[in-house]
């Protein structure tokens, strides 16, 4: 870090009321019942010349689909007198959806808007805003119920508060860039300097594209959500200053999110159920902040632009128990490209869920692992398949008393010598060995009924030994590990055809706690 960043820090968080980018000089201060209803305001967005309040009112009677609908866009006026008006809904771009105001480009003469999870444009013509025309962010994938997003003053950089492709937790913050011929990157992660495992939501990037305001409940805050703020270090988007709590002037025990100003107007404005009618009120603060308007200039390391050249593919998926079917939280997922071999990685989210962005390559190693479960691992060399399919991963458990066949561990016929490749999923048990060193396991051998029932016999046990003899020289202890040859004797399905008598012919471990 160089000398001015480290300066910036310092002062920074050395600030308790007044901060390095903007001074509080009041607490919450309520629009009141001019503005406010009993209904939940949240969401706002201020007109680029500040006379218009724009917001999201849920569950209102007078909303496109009454005390159901999820959200539509209000307004208020700001009047002669600088007071605001009776709010009024935005009826020509609302419809039953969960409708949601972003931001505006084009001067304000174009209002970018959310519907439920699709983006859309209305257009300011004749006094009157026209009907939203969708348009589409690359590879954008939310598993949020509800999407919180912005657009910066410059109208080039879109934030989200979101749960996708590569989260820490629950919502985190992403962006996407406008590229030069007006389409725009797919969403990147900030990282996880801004983004918790908790939830992160209502971004708000200030006129200088550098200094971040988001509700976070995951940082140390007043209530269960509070207002933060940090500033980006570098052009790579990923490095951030600690976000710093805005204080108790703005933060309460209540829900404060969707904080939001414009430099020359007086006060900041927010969201808050502190003191509200009903569920969140809209509220100002009186501020001063200390932000210009400028390109953000390009430190000395070196700028990594937010989307690579090349291609993006978007992985997402489920992992479960094998045994019970309940999802997995926390598990781990690793996603290695080839020929480049870099790896991605992100854990399942509270639903079992995983979500990834990656470059496109020639194939995909995918490995998932979980404490206490066996890992898995495939080979995928369909980039079409990972950008539209949903991938499933079941883990075995690691319990007493638990069976595992071994599916991919196959011998030559009639020899117990193994099959090139084999060695992937015995190196898993290895694996599984080491990180549970509590355990032993029983391996058992079996066979088909085809041929002399004593050879067959015979032969699981080889094959039994060899499949002890390579844990062992992979530093599993031996007396870790004993086993037995069945031959013919437990089949676990039909012998009558060749499919089927093909699932007798495996190699099975039965995990057991190690006596003490």
């Amino acid at each position: 870090m160089n000398i001015k960043y480290t300066f910036l820090l310092a002062f920074f968080i050395s600030c308790n009321c007044a901060f390095a980018q903007i001074e509080v000089f009041s607490e919450q201060i309520s629009l009141d019942s001019v503005v406010n209803s009993t209904a939940d305001e949240l969401n706002i967005v201020l007109s680029p010349d500040g006379q218009l309040l724009y917001f999201t009112r849920k569950n209102h009677p007078e909303n496109a689909g009454g005390t159901k609908d999820q959200g539509d866009i209000w307004v208020s006026e700001k009047n002669s007198g600088g007071l605001w008006t009776p709010a009024y809904n935005l009826k020509a771009v609302n419809n039953t959806k969960r409708n949601s105001i972003i931001g505006f480009m084009d001067a304000g003469r174009a209002m970018v808007i959310i519907n439920d999870q699709e983006f859309a444009l209305s257009y300011y013509n004749n006094g009157k805003w026209s009907t939203p025309t969708s348009f589409k962010i690359p590879y954008f994938n939310s598993k949020s119920e509800e999407l919180s997003a912005s657009i910066s003053a410059d109208g080039k950089h879109f934030l989200f508060g979101m749960e996708s492709f590569g989260n820490y937790g629950v919502e985190d913050i992403y962006i996407a860039r406008m590229k030069a011929d007006g389409s725009w990157t797919s969403p990147k992660n900030l990282g996880s300097t801004i983004n918790t495992q908790n939830q992160e939501i209502t971004p708000y990037l200030a006129a200088d594209n550098k200094t971040l305001f988001f509700a976070s409940n995951g940082h140390d805050g007043q209530g269960s959500f509070d207002i933060f703020m940090s500033v980006r270090l570098d052009d790579t988007w990923q490095q951030w200053s600690p976000p710093v709590n805005l204080g108790s002037q703005i933060n309460t025990k209540g829900r404060e999110r969707s904080f939001t100003f414009l430099l020359d107007e007086e006060y900041a404005y927010l969201s808050s159920t502190q003191n509200s009618d009903g569920y969140g009120d809209l509220k100002k603060v009186k501020i001063k902040p200390d932000i210009t308007p400028e390109e953000v200039l390009k430190d000395t390391i070196e700028v990594i632009d937010v989307v690579e050249a090349q291609n993006i593919i978007a992985i997402s998926g489920q992992v479960y128990d094998k045994k019970t079917g309940k999802k997995l939280i926390g598990a781990e997922v690793f996603v290695t490209t080839e020929p480049t071999e870099k790896t991605y990685q992100t854990l399942t989210n509270s639903s079992g869920e995983f979500n990834l962005t990656i470059n496109e390559g020639s194939e995909y190693k995918i490995k998932v692992k979980a404490f206490r479960y066996l890992s898995t691992e495939a080979v995928v060399t369909d980039a079409t398949l990972l950008n539209n399919e949903s991938l499933t991963y079941r883990l075995e458990p690691v319990i007493e008393g638990n069976t595992v066949t071994l599916e991919h561990v196959l011998f030559e016929q009639g020899t117990p010598s193994l099959i090139q490749g084999s060695e992937k999923e015995l190196n898993l048990v290895v694996e599984m060995m080491k990180y549970n060193p509590d355990i032993t396991i029983f391996l058992s051998g079996h066979t088909d009924n085809q041929g002399k029932a004593s050879l067959n016999l015979e032969l699981s046990e080889k094959r039994v030994q060899t499949v002890s003899e390579y844990l062992i020289s992979k530093g599993v202890d031996k007396k870790r590990i004993s086993g037995k040859g069945y031959g013919g004797m437990k089949p676990i399905a039909s012998n009558a055809n060749a499919d089927t008598r093909k699932l007798n012919r495996r190699v099975e471990f039965t995990v057991h706690k190690l006596k003490k």
